[in-house]
């Protein structure tokens, strides 16, 4: 509303040319400012002062407007160089901001989906570890067993392989003479043994036959060669039937203790993986955690940024627009005082009248 009552009487001040004298000096003395300096103008008239020191005056108030506006436009220059440096430092926290937003967040997307990986490998890995132990305890079941079958059938074996013997140094004690009689309580001993047998009865089913058949129809050479050559056949049999066994187990020892080296050490690298991925998850979670923090903490630092920026371009609005209407007043100062000039200079008698009027 002020600019435009100050465009109104700089407008009607520039028509004032094709106007009367006492028109155009009413106009001014309806301004205050005019009002002002009319009244001053009236108290040189009623002292009777020289017209040039009238125009003194007005000099003197032309120069005092024009330092004043050099003054707010110095006061102005220095409002607008230090609004530029800090509107542009504001911006350039804004977009740091901005920028540490956006990488933050990137950071914590990203972490969280590397998150997700390392839990899917920590659950599998855990899996895996306790398919390994699973697995050893197994196999180590198996081959215990193995072992405490292989020691069974071994001690089988050599039971009969005894009891083999002791059957050949019969039959070698009645080849040398010996009579029945003499070695009766043995031999019923022997052929218990060999009867009762269970692991190897088939096998021993022959010379059990032939050591009853001896018993039955008495001692001759004949028999007892047939006898100590089917010992020696089975002994051999027997001797054979251990050295495979033996030679299984060995086998499966070895098996064993190189596929329980390979379990163990599957093991440690499983548990070793277990603790790299616990240690490795542990570590995104914070890095998440520290983003999501920096998110917060540039989030509220850019809305500060932002309202102080708001703030410093509405502060230098203000300025600006005082600015404005300051010089719009002193552009319209200069023009009565341009005008009080012309009429002093061309329209003395005139402009004394009407100021000599003036209450």
């Amino acid at each position: 509303m002020q600019k435009l009552v100050i465009l109104t009487l700089v407008v009607a001040l520039a028509a004032s040319k094709f106007i009367d004298t006492h028109t155009t000096l009413a106009q001014i003395d309806a301004n205050p400012f005019g009002n002002v300096v009319l009244s001053a103008i009236k108290a040189h008239i009623q002292a009777q002062t020289p017209a040039n020191e009238v125009n003194m005056l007005l000099n003197g108030v032309a120069a005092g407007l024009q330092q004043d506006q050099n003054d707010h436009d110095h006061a102005f220059e220095l409002d607008t160089t230090t609004n530029n440096r800090i509107v542009e430092d504001l911006e350039k926290e804004i977009l740091y901001h901005q920028n540490q937003i956006s990488s933050n967040t990137q950071l914590r997307d990203d972490t969280i989906e590397a998150l997700a990986v390392s839990e899917e490998d920590i659950r599998v890995t855990i899996q895996d570890i306790a398919t390994n132990e699973q697995t050893y305890a197994r196999e180590e079941a198996t081959r215990n067993q193995q072992h405490e079958t292989f020691v069974a059938k071994v001690a089988a074996i050599d039971d009969v392989i005894d009891a083999i013997d002791e059957a050949a140094k019969l039959i070698q004690h009645l080849s040398l003479g010996a009579s029945f009689v003499q070695v009766k309580s043995k031999y019923e001993n022997i052929h218990k043994r060999l009867t009762d047998n269970t692991s190897h009865s088939q096998l021993l089913q022959p010379v059990v036959a032939a050591l009853t058949e001896l018993a039955t129809h008495g001692v001759n050479q004949k028999a007892l060669t047939k006898i100590a050559q089917l010992l020696s056949e089975i002994r051999q049999q027997l001797v054979q039937e251990k050295a495979a066994k033996t030679d299984v187990e060995e086998r499966q020892a070895a098996h064993w203790a190189e596929f329980s080296v390979h379990l163990s050490n599957e093991h440690t690298r499983l548990v070793e993986r277990k603790a790299q991925l616990e240690v490795q998850i542990q570590e995104q979670k914070d890095t998440i955690e520290d983003a999501q923090s920096w998110i917060e903490f540039h989030t509220l630092e850019l809305e500060n940024s932002e309202e102080r920026l708001a703030g410093q371009q509405a502060w230098y609005a203000v300025q600006s627009e005082i600015y404005e209407t300051q010089t719009a007043e002193r552009a319209a100062q200069n023009e009565i005082v341009d005008r009080l000039q012309e009429h002093i200079s061309e329209k003395l008698s005139t402009t004394a009248q009407f100021i000599s009027k003036r209450n």
